[in-house]
């Protein structure tokens, strides 16, 4: 992360996030931090280096794929199926990926 600190970022994509469908906040399941959940569905965490594994679904990434799999902030290993990181910099690389984190949200709904 450069300039916006890594908390402040999960601040704003948690924000994006509960705007664009029904999510809620908690802890996540793999660590003790910060997680989005849809249902009991964990959907969303903070990992320890900054970055954000968001479940995205084969068929939100099927949608979503085109727009965004060669965006510098976005990283998908097909080993990981549903999930990918998101390596924002700043407010400004989530804002680009807000359509994104809508198709994310409503692949998890």
């Amino acid at each position: 992360m450069s300039h916006d600190a890594p908390g402040q970022l999960w601040d704003a994509f948690a924000d994006a996030m509960l705007a664009a469908g029904h999510a809620r906040e908690g802890r996540s399941r793999y660590a003790d931090r910060p997680a989005l959940f849809a249902g009991s569905r964990e959907i969303a965490h903070l990992e320890a280096d900054g970055s954000i594994d968001l479940r995205v679904t084969r068929a939100g990434w099927a949608e979503a794929r085109a727009d965004f799999a060669a965006d510098p902030a976005v990283r998908r290993d097909p080993a990981r199926r549903d999930w990918i990181e998101l390596r924002p910099r700043s407010a400004a690389d989530l804002d680009r990926l807000v359509p994104l984190l809508a198709i994310a949200a409503a692949a998890n709904a």
